[in-house]
């Protein structure tokens, strides 16, 4: 296997599984918890990731498929993905498109109850079926409206930050996609609570 990323909480390989390319996500020991409670969050939280990307697929959105889990291991074998991420493709490709599909991504992701929380362009591959979203170490369930509204500041920070010279249109994509699985009452819930998120930050800025 090739290490592809070392985290704080998990190591990332790619490799080969039962023939096929495969990331492999280990949750390592970390020595400064008790053995007894280590073994006990990295497990719950391997079973946690597992279950949600389980919901995420079962609501239609595109998600790795999970090939093996381990809790003893605290392991995750996962389809690796061919493909470019959004990150390098946004801007050279269709920006309104590919915003779109992603707001719709997002939109069965919210639906299904489940807060990404780490939704940025790297989080997302373009594939030959169309996008489909990866790394949920972050994620949680939720139905609340302030976790579905921090998802979208983070990928309008995204946009704005890392593809400004099309934010505008791809964010107004992304709502719109966003908005025809949610519905729009529910879109201007979520588009309402993000501009309240981003006033208070402006406001604990000043302060």
């Amino acid at each position: 296997m090739k290490l592809v990323y070392r985290g704080a909480e998990a190591d990332i390989f790619s490799g080969n599984w039962a023939g096929s390319a495969a990331i492999f996500k280990f949750r390592k020991p970390l020595p400064y918890r008790l053995p007894e409670l280590d073994r006990e969050i990295r497990a719950a939280r391997t079973v946690r990731e597992a279950q949600i990307i389980h919901d995420a697929r079962s609501a239609g959105v595109g998600v790795p498929h999970l090939y093996y889990v381990s809790l003893v291991e605290s392991l995750i074998v996962m389809e690796q993905i061919a493909g470019r991420r959004l990150k390098t493709t946004l801007e050279s490709g269709d920006p309104r498109g590919l915003s779109r599909q992603f707001g719709t991504a997002v939109g069965r992701l919210h639906g299904a109850g489940v807060m990404h929380g780490d939704l940025t362009t790297s989080n997302v591959i373009v594939a030959e079926e169309g996008v489909r979203l990866i790394d949920f170490g972050l994620s949680t369930h939720s139905q609340r409206l302030e976790d579905h509204a921090v998802d979208l500041r983070l990928i309008k920070e995204t946009l704005v930050g890392a593809h400004s010279r099309v934010s505008s249109i791809a964010m107004e994509a992304f709502v719109e996609g966003y908005s025809e699985v949610v519905g729009g009452a529910r879109a201007k819930e979520v588009t309402r609570k993000l501009t309240e998120i981003e006033r208070r930050g402006r406001y604990a800025r000043v302060e």
